[in-house]
């Protein structure tokens, strides 16, 4: 059981030569899962490569150029491949991590790469309209992308399809899995975390049809869709005229005859719908007026009808919306969404991760979790075990973190007029055996409503309102059982995930089976890895 790495082309995950890593040092996470009570949310899962000091005989090529080819920044990646016994004896094995390499550092005797993981390309790209920006009157940048009703991980695929696949050179091996998959929730303009209504904007655009036209007048929560379509009948009809002229032999009448179309009927047809969006649904209401005008036999108007159909009124699921503008691109980098979908109350789970497409391509999988279910999908669950005896998770520790009661919230406005919010609950301070009072402040500019505030500086309180604990330790991923078959090797397990985690005989930590999620492996060249769990609550307060 092994690591191999090899060169790929980032673009299109061809595989390339073999590579002798001498030693690597490596981390993965689905994200943040730090104790800190400043930190601004969870993040993207990311992971890193590092301590890559390669000697020039591992480089290929024979040649100053064929060598300098071989790890061209950002053009060639690299790829950690895992083998075990379980493996087939001709694959590779399971790639575990992958990613670009970054702009090296070389002397004489060998080179040092940097990694760049998916999200550092990621960080790069920049959601923006191709072969518009600034092309606007006064060299302006009026377009807009708009979605809507999009689940969140939707939304982050169809910005990294825009980002990557839509770029000139920006494609990537992603698979996208979610495109168009709808939702329940939106973001606010620009990507901003913590609003939950429908974007705050007025707009009005008409597009003409080939019988009418259709105007779409957006004011805040409320869209308006007016369409009209025009029905004509026409006919032609011939009329002679008499015309005199004079000649030198006297006076002509000749007469002239025109063709000419008149309307014999018209029937407009105008629907007007109006959607308006509350917190948690949206009202739809549909009201159809048809006009019908009556002419005479010249084709004059003599009259007409009108008759309306509605109001209809119908209940939906909430309109989701997400808007980005072209002229706010410095704050459209294609990582910063994708990091503030995740940090939104219920933003999913991101991953990359890396698998083989072919016996010659790697791709990257795209992995979120769901509106329903924030978290990454598993088809099995592992467990481990630990006591003063032996175990498969070794060199167990335990941190802990006291709680707080109080969150003093500060949100949009400026010095007396700032928005301000208390978030408390004391029931520990008044227990038998009570904790001393802990306060916290939160600054939260973007918190433009009182409910928003609110919701942050609780949503900050709930996290940290009990005392907790944080388990971490080590594996061998080369144990195998009585048949030499690996117990958990490395591809069989991710962060994200849940773990089964039998403690026995601990010190100060009750004996139990405790369900916890995997936040973050790392480990070097060899078979130890290092697993972070995310903090639970201390079963003894």
């Amino acid at each position: 059981m092994s690591w191999s790495a090899y060169l790929y082309d980032t673009m299109t995950g061809l595989l390339a030569q073999r590579l002798d890593v001498p030693s690597f040092s490596w981390s993965m996470t689905v994200s943040d899962s730090s104790f800190s009570t400043t930190a601004q949310g969870k993040g993207v899962g990311d992971d890193e490569l590092s301590g890559m000091e390669l000697p020039w005989s591992q480089i290929p090529g024979d040649t100053p150029a064929a060598r300098a080819a071989a790890l061209q920044p950002y053009k060639r990646g690299i790829v950690l491949f895992w083998k075990s016994p379980s493996d087939d004896p001709v694959s590779m094995g399971h790639p575990i991590l992958a990613g670009a390499l970054g702009v090296r550092k070389s002397s004489w005797h060998d080179v040092s790469v940097p990694y760049v993981s998916m999200m550092g390309l990621l960080n790069d790209r920049y959601l923006v309209h191709e072969d518009a920006f600034g092309k606007d009157v006064g060299h302006t940048s009026k377009q807009v992308f708009r979605w809507e009703n999009l689940s969140w991980r939707a939304l982050a695929c169809e910005v990294i399809r825009q980002c990557t696949s839509y770029k000139p050179g920006g494609e990537l091996p992603i698979d996208l899995p979610y495109l168009d998959e709808t939702g329940t929730h939106s973001l606010p303009p620009d990507g901003a975390s913590g609003d939950k209504n429908a974007p705050k904007r007025k707009s009005k655009k008409r597009v003409n049809t080939a019988d009418g036209y259709v105007e779409t007048v957006v004011d805040g929560d409320t869209t308006t869709i007016t369409e009209q379509h025009v029905a004509k009948k026409t006919k032609q009809i011939t009329e002679t005229k008499p015309y005199t002229y004079e000649t030198r032999k006297g006076k002509v009448t000749k007469n002239h005859t025109t063709t000419k179309t008149i309307t014999i009927s018209q029937t407009t047809v105008t629907k007007k719908t109006v959607t308006k969006n509350y917190e948690d649904y949206s009202e739809q209401t549909v009201t159809t007026t048809t006009t019908v005008f009556s002419f005479d036999a010249k084709g004059n108007q003599t009259g007409s009808t009108t008759s309306t159909d509605g109001p209809h009124k119908t209940i939906l699921s909430r309109q989701t919306v997400a808007e980005y503008a072209d002229f706010n691109v410095s704050n459209h980098r294609a990582s910063d969404i994708l990091k503030n979908i995740a940090n939104v109350d219920g933003g999913p789970d991101m991953q990359f991760r890396p698998y083989l497409s072919d016996t010659q391509h790697i791709r990257f999988q795209f992995l979120a979790g769901s509106d329903g279910d924030v978290y990454l999908n598993q088809d099995k669950r592992l467990s481990l075990s630990c006591s003063p005896y032996g175990g498969t998770l070794e060199n167990v520790e335990i941190d802990r973190a006291a709680p707080y009661m109080r969150v003093y919230a500060t949100g949009a406005g400026s010095d007396s007029g700032t928005m301000c919010d208390l978030a408390e609950d004391l029931s520990l301070t008044s227990i038998s055996d009570p904790w001393p009072l802990r306060e916290a402040t939160l600054s939260s500019s973007d918190s433009k409503t009182y409910d928003l505030l609110d919701s942050a500086a609780k949503g900050m309180l709930e996290v940290n309102r009990h005392p907790l604990a944080q388990l971490s330790g080590e594996i061998n991923v080369n144990d195998c059982d009585e048949s030499g078959m690996p117990l958990h090797p490395l591809g069989s397990f991710w962060p994200g995930e849940m773990f089964d985690i039998a403690i026995d005989g601990f010190p100060d930590w009750p004996d139990g089976v405790y369900p916890m999620r995997l936040m973050q492996m790392s480990g070097d060249e060899t078979g130890k890895v290092t697993l972070k769990f995310d903090p639970v609550r201390e079963p003894v307060e």
